[in-house]
């Protein structure tokens, strides 16, 4: 398999895991010291329905890695997510995927877009990633109104 091959395999995995909220085994394809950096546009006051983890974190080793995914797939479950293109080169990959949510609580439906950019170590591991989410529409829940 070409180097670009399997950068791209890893990429898939990882970003499939991570919108379907089954991390499964992919804590192995972090290098140990691995960092994850994520931002979006969300306010403070979205932090109750958007439910994220934002900032950076360094991943120090294989269990450290697994109890992140566990901890970021506890606070975020999509509705459905579309995968918009992967590009691969060098050590670097980047993509896109578009996506929609409901929070639990309260029932707001939330679209977004979240574009990933994943740089590789010599030996095909994920060294960093970093991400940016963009929201693009939040549409509370309605209630059912009695009718009288």
């Amino acid at each position: 398999m070409a180097d670009s091959d399997a950068k791209r395999a890893v990429v898939e995995e990882v970003m499939e895991a991570v919108m379907a909220g089954a991390a499964g085994s992919i804590a192995r394809h972090f290098a140990p010291g691995a960092t994850i950096s994520q931002r979006s546009n969300a306010e403070q006051s979205d932090t109750p329905w958007f439910g994220r983890m934002e900032g950076e974190f360094r991943l120090h080793g294989h269990e450290q890695a697994r109890a992140f995914f566990d901890e970021m797939l506890k606070r975020t479950s999509y509705i459905s997510y579309e995968l918009r293109g992967l590009v691969c080169e060098m050590d670097e990959a980047a993509s896109r995927c578009d996506w929609s949510r409901r929070d639990e609580k309260t029932g707001t439906l939330i679209t977004g877009t979240t574009m990933y950019w994943f740089a590789f170590t010599s030996d095909n591991r994920i060294r960093s990633i970093e991400t940016i989410g963009s929201i693009h529409s939040v549409i509370p829940s309605r209630k059912a109104e009695p009718v009288g």
